[in-house]
């Protein structure tokens, strides 16, 4: 069991049910492929589709008379695009081969989108990705700004203000006015750095909390702060992150099982890179008189 596991697990298995999963698409849709080009042949498979894009677009069934208007419109696309494709109207637009391309990921993606990771996967990819699942250590704090602007003794007066403190002074009725909030609850890292900058967020994590200290500096001046929670950083439980873990490893296992597919449909082609044509710079006595005429000029 654990051998049969392991191998539904495998890329090249991956890619093996994509393939079945493509040609079982288009045979569906499309039926057989005719030997007779002329020879348009619309499948249940097709019309069924049909009527399912109708149905919801308009949230209903189409009627009678609708369907047989959608598979007259099918028939008008169907001989326009083989007309198209006869005279090579396809070749060389750019904007075609882009949408076929896109059709095709999308079939590949909703292929793919199949595969149902193990709890065991999922847990392995979060710790080999740690990096992105990582919760930042958060810390909530108090702050009293004192504006350099309009201080003459700064560091004089963050000692006063750290003195009245310590005895029992009110802090909301010190420090200077600021557009900065005064109390945060628990916030993370990056954001107190968004306000604060980078050094402001790296010295309160190392803060004790429960006491008045400082000045921590900031890009707007100084400030007294203090710490009254703080949450080590740390990886989660799966649990906690699942939806984020599963999101990230399907588009990595798609991104992978669509190279897998690209790689392997490329080996059916030969690829020749033609070398470019070497530039014509005529005789060595005609591009000397060229130069020596440009530096006349």
């Amino acid at each position: 069991m654990n051998r049969i596991r392991k191998a539904m697990r495998e890329p090249l298995l991956h890619f093996l049910f994509i393939g079945a999963g493509l040609f079982f698409l288009f045979s569906s849709i499309n039926g057989p492929v005719d030997d007779k080009p002329n020879r348009i042949v619309v499948t249940p498979g097709q019309v069924e589709l049909l009527a399912a894009n109708f149905t919801r677009t308009w949230m209903r069934p189409p009627t009678e008379q609708e369907m047989e208007g959608l598979i007259k419109s099918y028939l008008r696309d169907e001989v326009y695009y083989r007309e198209a494709i006869a005279l090579g109207l396809d070749k060389d637009d750019a904007f075609i081969r882009r949408r076929m391309r896109q059709k095709l990921e999308f079939i590949l993606e909703d292929i793919t989108a199949q595969i149902d990771p193990t709890e065991d996967e999922l847990r392995a990819y979060m710790l080999d990705h740690r990096k992105s699942f990582w919760l930042e250590p958060q810390v909530s704090f108090r702050q009293l700004y004192l504006n350099p602007d309009q201080r003459h003794d700064i560091e004089g007066d963050a000692e006063n203000m750290l003195a009245q403190l310590h005895a029992g002074e009110n802090p909301e009725e010190l420090g200077d006015l600021t557009m900065t909030a005064y109390e945060f609850g628990l916030t993370y890292q990056s954001e107190i750095a968004k306000r604060f900058g980078d050094k402001f967020a790296r010295e309160i994590l190392n803060l004790g909390p429960g006491k008045w200290t400082g000045p921590v500096y900031s890009g707007l001046g100084e400030h007294l702060v203090m710490v009254s929670e703080r949450i080590e950083g740390r990886l989660p439980e799966l649990s906690e992150v699942r939806s984020d873990v599963e999101r990230e490893w399907l588009i990595e296992r798609r991104r992978e099982l669509e190279d897998a597919t690209y790689n392997r449909l490329l080996e059916e082609y030969e690829v020749v890179m033609e070398a470019p044509p070497k530039p014509d710079y005529g005789s060595g006595t005609a591009v000397a008189a060229t130069l020596d005429e440009a530096g006349a000029r």
